[in-house]
């Protein structure tokens, strides 16, 4: 659920212009993070993670699911490939490009930090550099069937010979 103090369209016009939306708060308090946050944004471009923006809120909603709430309507709402929104206690991180997996690998570090830059910084990181998304699970699924049939056949060739020495 969209908290009815948060402007979506405000955001994604923000995440339009230059792919950072900043609280208004938080902007005054931290003058130079907004254009920390442009450059971030901009080298994980450059490190084929695709386009992102970074959202930053002054309050944390409640419950703090709603933060994947306004990441998703952004993501829907922009031709941003990835959505974060940062929270004084919480993140979301949402993608069209990114498997779950590996953002919820990425997402660890984000939120172990309470600088926004760098827990961007090592989100892209480890999204960029983390084989989950890479894994060949047709392949997997194969190898894991074949495993299962050789069981079956070991497990059916036991039982024949013990009812046959019985």
């Amino acid at each position: 659920m969209i908290p009815e103090n948060i402007d979506l369209k405000q955001l994604a016009s923000d995440l339009d212009e230059d792919a950072v939306a900043m609280g208004q708060y938080t902007g005054e308090q931290f003058p130079t993070l907004e254009k920390d946050l442009i450059n971030t944004v901009s080298d994980a471009q450059a490190l084929d993670f695709g386009s992102l923006g970074v959202v930053v809120l002054d309050d944390t909603p409640v419950p703090t699911s709603n933060l994947r709430d306004i990441a998703q309507e952004l993501l829907n709402e922009t031709d941003i490939d990835t959505v974060i929104v940062r929270a004084p206690a919480s993140a979301a991180v949402v993608s069209d490009v990114h498997s779950r997996a590996s953002l919820e690998a990425g997402q660890h570090e984000l939120l172990s930090t309470t600088d926004y830059v760098l827990g961007t910084e090592l989100l892209v990181r480890d999204v960029t550099e983390s084989g989950v998304g890479n894994i060949e699970w047709g392949q997997s699924l194969i190898w894991g069937l074949v495993t299962l049939l050789v069981v079956v056949v070991i497990v059916a060739a036991s039982v024949r010979r013990k009812a046959i020495s019985v």
